[in-house]
């Protein structure tokens, strides 16, 4: 286990606000990053007082203020990458009120950018990359002794003038020594997040495996442990497992399942969790009925077979579908996630993946924006102008993929991508007649379609101006290779008409002649 400080000190752990609607959406549930560290920080003798700006709505004032009226002797904060402005804003502010007073920010931005985070957030004193049990332990350690801890493995410092990185941290040995997640110090929450392991080995193009490619995986003993322990405790509602891919160590996966089963668990609490479509079978399946798993979620990605296997992804339509089918055979509710933009996409492409969410026809639906985040081989293309991307100017804030600001094609504006998102929802309830689910799902979630709404009409609004102007088509290059579209079916989509009534002016794209230029394929 963790070791102990000879002293302790008074840790404010901070989670920035919520910017959007989407943001929101997701505040619903506490972060288990901070959760671990909170947990390894306690373990090791600290003083943990947590300010969870989007599980508890507090604002910028409010947590800066709170850090005013009770000073720490060290902040933490932790974000992702559209979350990293406002945590750059609550260090500055902080800093103009304790000067002296350490700041380190983590998070999967941070992984990401590196060093980078202490350029751009000059109110910063130390970024914590990678995994941050142990070493926000070993930096408070340090400052409780009055070293210097810009040599701990992971850390990068300023000192004096200069910026610091010291070598990277290998992930801990035994993820069973890790004290579980320190819940009691969020809100109470009807739904908790449990991670099984953590690594995932898959390539998929648009992520930056902010865990690593390793696998390193926790014993079932220990993660049907921790489920007694949240039941026991915190009596959720629901237990959402977070794992990349529930089921990457099938065998493994299996033993949790029947010791949830011999635990009884089942009966105490409900589950979900998501995995990938070739990853499954019918026994998997029963398994997760049997355990009470209500929900399944599959990265589906797109509907379009070459574009699909540009993602780098590794499955197949045929996969999906199959995956699908036997999720519901055994009674699970399946929510698919998709993303447009993919490289080298294209309208036609799009209303392909629009017509293979009607025909798999999912309990429920995410669909979101390609969004080139630092550490992908996306944001590397983007940069490059490769995969037919344009990168739009923008700060780290307009990085939220449900709502993204960053990037669009030269063969699909930004505006149009925003606008089959939307179609995409609505063509699955109109094409298979869900009506009153799309009423009850437009009244739940009014306040994020209506920022939906107003993202898609005032980027159309922008794009039409710039035509109108002469600006975007000064602009554009000439249209890349593109993939070929799977042949079209009329009937498959939602009529024109109705797509005008659902949003406004909504055209249908005209369908291309061209078929994408043979080019190098995708690595394995």
């Amino acid at each position: 286990m963790l070791g102990y400080a000879e002293s302790h000190l008074r840790i404010a752990l901070v989670h920035p606000p919520p910017r959007s609607e989407f943001d929101r959406r997701w505040a619903r549930f506490p972060a288990l990053g901070i959760a671990y560290v909170a947990s390894s920080l306690r373990a090791a003798g600290h003083e943990i007082r947590l300010l969870d700006g989007k599980l508890d709505y507090l604002t910028v004032d409010e947590i800066v203020d709170s850090v005013r009226d009770e000073p720490p002797d060290l902040v933490g904060i932790t974000c992702m990458t559209v979350e990293y402005p406002r945590a750059v804003e609550i260090a500055r502010r902080i800093k103009l009120d304790h000067k002296d007073l350490p700041i380190v920010v983590g998070g999967a931005h941070v992984n990401a950018v590196g060093k980078q985070a202490l350029l751009e957030g000059e109110a910063f004193d130390y970024a914590c990359i990678g995994e941050g049990e142990y070493l926000a332990c070993e930096l408070a350690e340090a400052l409780v002794r009055g070293d210097d801890p810009a040599e701990l493995p992971g850390l990068v410092s300023r000192r004096g003038g200069e910026i610091v990185t010291a070598p990277p941290r290998p992930p801990p040995a035994d993820y069973d020594a890790l004290p579980f997640p320190a819940w009691d110090l969020f809100r109470s929450v009807k739904t908790l997040p449990l991670l099984t392991h953590r690594g995932c080995p898959f390539q998929c193009v648009f992520c930056g495996h902010n865990s690593g490619f390793k696998p390193r995986y926790r014993s079932p003993e220990n993660v049907l442990d921790e489920v007694d322990e949240m039941v026991a405790r915190y009596a959720p509602e629901r237990i959402r497992i977070e794992d990349e891919t529930f089921g990457l160590h099938m065998g493994r996966t299996k033993a949790i399942l029947e010791g949830i089963i011999a635990r009884d668990l089942q009966r105490r609490v409900r589950f979900s969790a998501q995995t990938r479509v070739d990853r499954v079978d019918e026994e998997f399946m029963r398994l997760l009925k049997t355990a009470n798993f209500e929900e399944l979620e599959l990265g589906v990605e797109s509907g379009n077979p070459q574009v699909l296997l540009e993602t780098q992804k590794g499955i197949t339509l045929d996969q999906v579908e199959h995956a699908v089918a036997l999720a519901r055979a055994n009674g699970l509710r399946v929510w698919s996630k998709f993303i447009l933009g993919h490289p080298y996409e294209t309208r036609e492409t799009v209303r392909d993946t629009m017509r293979f969410i009607a025909k798999t026809n999912p309990d429920k639906l995410s669909v979101s924006i390609m969004t080139p985040f630092p550490g992908t081989p996306i944001h590397e293309m983007a940069l490059r102008g490769e995969g037919g991307y344009r990168l739009l100017s923008g700060g780290w804030e307009d990085f939220d993929k449900y709502s993204s600001g960053v990037l669009e094609l030269e063969t699909i504006s930004l505006g149009q991508l925003k606008r089959y998102q939307i179609a995409c929802y609505v063509n699955l309830y109109a094409r298979n007649r869900r009506f009153s689910e799309l009423g009850r799902l437009v009244v739940s979630h009014r306040a994020v379609g209506l920022e939906m709404l107003r993202s898609a009409v005032g980027r159309t609004a922008r794009e039409t101006l710039d035509r109108v102007t002469g600006r975007r088509a000064a602009a554009a290059p000439q249209p890349a290779p593109r993939p070929a579209a799977s042949p079209s079916n009329a009937d498959d989509l939602l009529p024109t008409p109705v797509l005008h009534s659902a949003f406004g002016r909504f055209r249908a794209p005209a369908r291309p002649t061209a078929v994408r230029a043979k080019h190098d394929s995708p690595q394995a």
